[in-house]
């Protein structure tokens, strides 16, 4: 198996259609195919349906786009991690991160890294969480900024560091009724719809708030902040940030109200695997641990 199948075979199953995907991949369209067959016949299955008018994936050539789109990306990444280490880099940090939550947090903590260690070369990945957590097991990245959650306990592979402690605040728009109130009461909620982020930690806050008879009336799932500050400043919905977000110099179309009697914490962290840690990974933990006593003081 060789890299270039793989992305002929990716190709094909983003177009399918063997002609587009051999035109994409600049290749005629006889070598597309023979390729594809060839890739079929050293798995022993077949990955895509053909007949006359139509092309499309089986069952076992979804499965497989998942892993080849892995492997190609980790290819092309390896090939710019030596391109850098030509160009005098030393060390190489994937960091990934999701939202914009950790945005303070990861600026303050690589301003001081980077006077310890210049010629560490960091990337920054920006993904969900669930995504982030199968490519940091699997070597895709070194180390991740998330909210924490208790089922993190269970992963065997993972090390967590607690990077700060943050309280929940109702974001509102402007004009908003409450918007001017500084603190409001959960009943005084009631009848509001919330925006929720797709994130472990906060799933257990809401199961939390269920036990307690807080009941959230759901507007819809998202997966990045920006679609919530949308959908909330357009007067669609509400929803609960972490303190850490609620900054009203960033946001001035919005308002952070705190909830009486809310006393859920969220807590910010670092995940990595166990012992996969190189030199400077593991002079950013050092920095890490340094921003955590100091924010948590």
């Amino acid at each position: 198996m060789e890299i270039r199948q793989l992305k002929y075979f990716i190709a094909a199953a983003e177009e399918l259609n063997f002609t587009k995907a051999a035109k994409k991949c600049h290749i005629v369209q006889t070598a597309m195919t023979q390729q594809i067959a060839n890739l079929e016949s050293e798995l022993d299955i077949r990955l895509f349906e053909r007949n006359y008018r139509s092309l499309s994936l089986t069952a076992a050539g979804e499965h497989f786009l998942k892993h080849a789109k892995t492997i190609v990306a980790f290819a092309d990444s390896s090939v710019g991690e030596m391109a850098d280490f030509r160009r005098g880099y030393q060390d190489i940090l994937r960091i990934g991160y999701h939202g914009e939550m950790f945005k303070r947090d990861i600026t303050e903590i690589l301003k001081e890294f980077r006077k310890k260690s210049p010629n560490t070369k960091i990337y920054l990945i920006q993904e969900t969480q669930d995504r982030l957590l199968e490519r940091v097991e699997c070597g895709e990245v070194d180390l991740v900024f998330t909210i924490y959650a208790e089922f993190f306990r269970m992963l065997e592979w993972m090390e967590t560091e607690i990077v700060d402690e943050s309280g929940l605040k109702v974001v509102v728009s402007r004009d908003h009724p409450l918007a001017n109130r500084g603190t409001v009461a959960w009943e005084e909620l009631k009848d509001e719809y919330f925006i929720e982020f797709e994130e472990k930690g906060l799933e257990e806050h809401r199961l939390e708030m269920l036990h307690n008879d807080m009941v959230i009336r759901n507007y819809g799932k998202i997966f990045d902040h920006t679609s919530g500050e949308i959908l909330i400043e357009s007067g669609y919905a509400v929803s609960l940030w972490t303190e850490r977000m609620c900054r009203e110099e960033n946001y001035p179309h919005l308002r952070f109200l705190n909830i009486e009697g809310l006393r859920a914490m969220t807590q910010g962290c670092v995940i990595y695997r166990k012992n996969s840690l190189n030199v400077a990974g593991r002079m950013l933990i050092d920095e890490i641990k340094k921003y955590e006593r100091h924010s948590l003081l």
